[in-house]
């Protein structure tokens, strides 16, 4: 480790302990919430009766399963029949037995998921033993923090040993090296596992040292902490950009200040000999902070749900940060290390990523994952810390839109570093677009917040997907169409889940787009248009050259009201695949299915046999029951066009179980260009949607809800729908209500024929314009492609584009018009001429 010497010191350091993660203000704040809330002291209550199983056991028992060689990965503790997670017992190896189907099995059984020469092959005792040390620490972390809580002898006692075990496993276990660093490894499957074991020990030992003999002391330090550090943890510089350099750098800081190594925390900040200008390619904090993360707030490597992985972690070290500011100001300025100061950059990256994933999410503040997960949709609250911190330290006000946090269900890093009580706060209902790929469009109709979800994300690390232009909705307070777990302990499921079929997009020619990470800049989708007025909120989202023999391959959504309208164009291919996985049981449908036959049957892989198959050329309905909603997607009718209900691998599961049912998920396939035209609608006592009928035009249609009319036409041209109404016009998208709002998309003009009379709307260059008429007002608002960019949370309008809109016609007798910006609208203009503006 000679190369650290480099590092120019400043003035001795102010050490402190305990330091990092828990110090003594966080025990007082411990013991202060304890004593005031009753969440805290039902929770505190409940993690004492799990550590008195680990008080309890005699030290010989303990030391007699303490595991004595290293484990893998602990996807390897699952049953082979079902997929699921085997039951942990810590205190007993010599069998272990699935939950679902009761079976036993031998710790040495191959647990088969990974081929015999894969890195993370293993037996379910690798499993075990994996999952055995990452537990252990985290126990001798929390019975340390309770010791100095209550003062308890018995658990300090028990920490102290866990600790001298985990330093005789440690000298007898030789180190794994691997000629990649970061999959060298002591106790688990390389650096991932290992350092969490690293960083809890480091705490467990902070919290326990003025209770240690020295001897204890320095076999600790030396045997467990510095070994882990110098054989797993640290290289020269580090060379990586993914989502683990969070958490290497919170155990390496941690570590530090156990160990009262002021060279590794500028090592990690990025300070003196290893600041940008000396070491440029080191991944120290102030790089990742200054390069992670996009402007609206998205993290490089994943742009994606799954990005609060790593936000997790970079909560952790926020909070570490912050004490180690606190400990020592004039060393350790606020400024340059304390991430929870929103001040400073490192602080506005956190803020600015929390809020991104807000700005995707669902109403209820959970997000379908957008690549790798081995759950399917998750929150803030799942990942607890990101709540936690973002809330106390960020104030990130969406958090308090979680009931269970509300109401007292909180984690331990609740009790350790959160707030001692979290409420709601108004959260404006408003569509996001977001930068990096994303659009969220929601409409509060009615008490129902309703929300669709399109992807065009830009290519990112290796856990992104063949998901773009993928479709996802929420309404009445259910997931509808939605995105699957991506299993990681069953292989081919594993690949099948990151494959375009197994999204709600269009597959070509039954062949899957490229991973997401793999797209080259020219075949980047990119949302094309965005506009979130009162009337509609609408997005176009463009992936022509994803597929190389589709020149046509866009998505437009409009949504109004709680009805979503839903238009797929692919032109190019042979074979055109519009799928939707989708929550609740086997879907009804409006015309007669029978059983049939599915191909690629490896499409089908892990679901069941069961193919329902209608063949149509009309209108056609498919209806899914989610509890107590009716979800309903009514597509418009093209000829040959082939309907398949199919059961898949299950949402949150490799496999099929009594627990876990196939996914429902629909296939409508077509042989022609013709585009995929959908209206989904949901409710609970009656639909709104009362009527839906198709214009003249193969892109048009007319849908009548309980209060209003609707007719839509994407893209420029001419329809006329049954009632004789008619649109003509050069806009990519318009929409009419009734007879008192026009919307139109990147157009320059509207005419409106109805048997009563005609209106024109027109600007004197490509806009967006909404002209909404009131008793003699109109109220008008002009935007560019994009109306706004969603940053930290906030809508930041774009300028308009200053384009002047006229009104023409006896449909309307205009008296006045007023102009709407950014959700503001200015006093009313008297007209010298009725008919312009």
């Amino acid at each position: 480790m000679m190369w650290l010497a480099a590092i120019a010191l400043t003035g001795a350091v102010q050490w402190q302990h305990p330091a990092g993660m828990v110090t003594d203000d966080t025990v007082a704040e411990v013991r202060q919430k304890v004593a005031e809330h009753d969440w805290a002291k039902r929770l505190y209550d409940a993690r004492k009766h799990t550590l008195d199983e680990w008080v309890n056991a005699p030290l010989d028992d303990l030391r007699r399963v303490f595991p004595k060689k290293r484990g893998n990965v602990y996807h390897n503790f699952s049953c082979p029949d079902d997929r699921s997670r085997l039951k942990f017992d810590p205190f007993h190896s010599d069998s272990f037995q699935c939950p679902v189907c009761g079976k036993t099995y031998a710790p040495e059984t191959d647990a088969g998921i990974y081929k015999p020469d894969d890195r993370y092959h293993g037996t379910m005792y690798d499993g075990w033993a994996c999952t055995f040390f990452q537990t252990a620490c985290d126990v001798a972390a929390d019975l340390a923090l309770v010791a100095r809580v209550d003062d308890n002898a018995a658990y300090r006692v028990r920490a102290i040993d866990i600790l001298m075990l985990y330093a005789d496993v440690t000298e007898n276990m030789p180190t794994d090296v691997n000629k990649e660093p970061q999959f060298s490894r002591i106790y688990t499957y390389h650096r991932e596992g290992d350092n969490k074991v690293l960083f809890d020990l480091a705490i467990a030992y902070e919290l326990s040292r003025d209770h240690m003999a020295p001897e204890q002391r320095a076999r600790v330090e030396t045997v467990v902490l510095k070994r882990i550090l110098n054989d797993i943890m640290m290289e020269p510089i580090y060379t990586y950009d993914h989502n683990n350099v969070y958490q290497w750098h919170r155990t390496i800081l941690q570590t530090a200040l156990a160990l009262e190594r002021e060279d590794l925390i500028d090592w990690s900040f990025g300070y003196g000999a290893f600041d940008p200008e000396h070491q440029p390619e080191h991944r120290s904090l102030r790089r990742i902070v200054a390069t992670h993360f996009k402007p609206d707030g998205a993290f490089w490597e994943l742009c994606s749900g799954y990005h609060l992985y790593p936000m997790f972690h970079f909560c952790e070290l926020a909070v570490l940060s912050h004490h180690l500011s606190a400990m020592d100001s004039q060393r350790f300025p606020a400024a340059q290390y304390d991430f929870t100061d929103r001040s400073s950059a490192g602080g506005q990256a956190i803020k600015n990523a929390l809020e991104w994933f807000v700005s995707m999410a669902m109403p209820d503040r959970t997000m379908p994952t957008m690549g790798d997960s081995t759950v399917s949709r998750a929150g803030m609250d799942d990942y607890m810390v990101t709540a936690e911190i973002g809330y106390r330290y960020f104030d990130v006000r969406a958090v308090g839109d979680y009931p269970a946090l509300r109401e007292g269900k909180r984690s331990w890093p609740g009790l350790v570093h959160g707030a001692p009580e979290i409420v709601q706060r108004y959260t404006p209902c408003t569509s996001s677009f977001l930068s990096s790929g994303w659009v969220s469009l929601r409409s509060d109709w009615q008490g129902n917040r309703t929300w669709v979800g399109l992807n065009s994300l830009i290519p990112g690390g290796g856990h992104q997907h063949a998901d773009r232009l993928t479709f996802v909705n929420y309404s009445h307070g259910k997931l509808l169409a939605l995105e699957k777990a991506t299993p990681y302990n069953e292989s081919v499921t594993r690949v099948l889940g990151t494959l375009s079929q197994s999204h709600n997009t269009v597959t070509v020619d039954k062949t899957s787009q490229k991973q997401g990470e793999a797209l080259t800049e020219a075949e980047t989708p990119k949302v094309t248009q965005f506009y979130a007025g009162p009337v509609v909120q609408f997005a176009e989202v463009n992936g022509d050259h994803l597929y190389p023999q589709a020149n046509i391959y866009r998505r437009s959504v409009a949504l109004f009201e709680d009805v979503a309208v839903d238009l797929f164009q692919v032109s190019g291919g042979a074979t055109h695949d519009w799928m939707v996985h989708h929550a609740g049981k086997a879907p009804e449908f409006s015309v007669p299915v029978s059983d049939g036959e599915f191909s690629p049957a490896d499409w089908l892989y892990n679901g069941t046999k069961r193919v329902r198959h209608a063949r149509t050329d009309d209108t056609w309905q498919a209806s899914w029951r989610v509890d107590d909603v009716t979800s309903r997607v009514t597509m418009l009718g093209a000829a040959a066009t082939g309907v398949y209900a199919l059961e898949t691998y299950p949402v949150d599961n490799a496999i099929v179980t009594p627990k876990d049912p196939p996914c429902q998920s629909l296939c409508v396939r077509r042989e022609s260009n013709a585009p995929f035209l959908a209206v989904w609608n949901s409710w609970q006592k009656e639909p709104n949607v009362s009527k839906i009928s198709r214009g003249s035009s193969p892109q048009s249609l007319m849908v009548t809800t309980t209060s209003n009319t609707y007719r839509l036409l994407f893209g420029p041209g001419e329809t006329t729908f049954d009632d004789g109404v008619s649109i003509k016009t050069d806009a990519v998208f318009t929409l009419v209500r009734n007879r008192d709002a026009v919307v139109y998309a990147r157009g320059t003009r509207v005419d409106l024929a109805a048997p009563e009379g005609s209106l024109q709307i027109a600007s004197d260059r490509p806009a967006t314009v909404s002209a909404e008429f009131l008793r003699g007002d109109v109220t008008l608002e002009t935007s560019g492609d994009i109306m706004y960019d969603t940053y930290g949370g906030a809508d930041t309008y774009r300028d308009a584009p200053g384009a002047i809109v006229t009104v023409d016609g006896a449909l309307w007798r205009v008296h006045k018009t007023r102009l709407r910006f950014a959700g503001h609208v200015e006093p009313a203009k008297q007209l010298s001429n009725a008919g312009s503006r």
